[in-house]
C-alpha cells in the first residue's frame, strides 16, 4: 500500500516538495491542537510529519529533524525507503488530487493562447478544474526531481 502524509503547518515547502514527487499529501495550513493532528494522521491511515518535538512519541509521527528540504525529503526517502515510488507531476499541487490527462481540444480557450499554439500535452485536476502542461520550468523541476530520488 503507497505511503500517504499528512503534513503540519510548520512544513509547507516538503508538503508541495512530496505532491510534485506523486505522494498523496495532505497539507495542514492552520495551527491545529496536537491531539487533532494525531487522530487525523490515524483515521486516514497517514505518516504524520511535523517538526512539533511534543508529537515525537507517536507511533505515526515521523519527526522531521531538519529545516533544509533537501535533508527533509532525504530523511524521508531513507525512513519509508520510497526512492522507486515517486510519480512526479502526477498530483496536483493545490489540493493533491490524481491528475487525469485531458485532451488538447478541451483546453482551448481555457490556457493562454500561446501555451495552446505551443504544447500538445495537458493534465487536468478534477477537484479545482486547473490545467496543467509541460512549461520551461519543468526541466528544472525534473533536475530536481533526480537529485532528490538519486540520493
Amino acid at each position: 500500500m503507497p505511503i500517504k502524509f499528512l503534513v503540519d503547518f510548520m512544513l509547507g515547502k516538503l508538503a508541495k516538495q512530496l505532491r510534485i514527487l506523486g505522494f498523496d499529501t495532505q497539507y495542514i495550513k492552520e495551527k491545529y491542537s496536537p491531539l487533532l493532528l494525531i487522530k487525523l494522521a490515524e483515521g486516514e491511515d497517514r505518516a504524520l510529519l511535523t517538526r512539533n518535538t511534543k508529537l515525537k512519541a507517536y507511533t505515526c509521527v515521523v519527526f522531521i529533524e531538519s529545516e533544509n528540504l533537501k535533508d527533509q525529503i532525504h530523511q524521508i526517502f531513507t525512513h519509508f525507503k520510497i526512492n522507486k515510488e515517486t510519480k512526479p507531476f502526477s498530483r496536483c499541487l493545490i489540493c493533491n488530487e490524481l491528475l487525469i490527462p485531458i485532451s488538447k481540444p478541451e483546453v482551448k480557450g481555457k490556457v493562454p493562447f500561446y501555451i495552446f499554439q505551443t504544447k500538445d500535452k495537458f493534465s487536468l485536476c478534477p477537484k479545482c478544474n486547473r490545467i496543467f502542461w509541460q512549461g520551461t520550468h519543468l526541466k528544472d523541476m525534473k533536475k530536481k526531481v533526480r537529485k532528490v530520488t538519486a540520493k
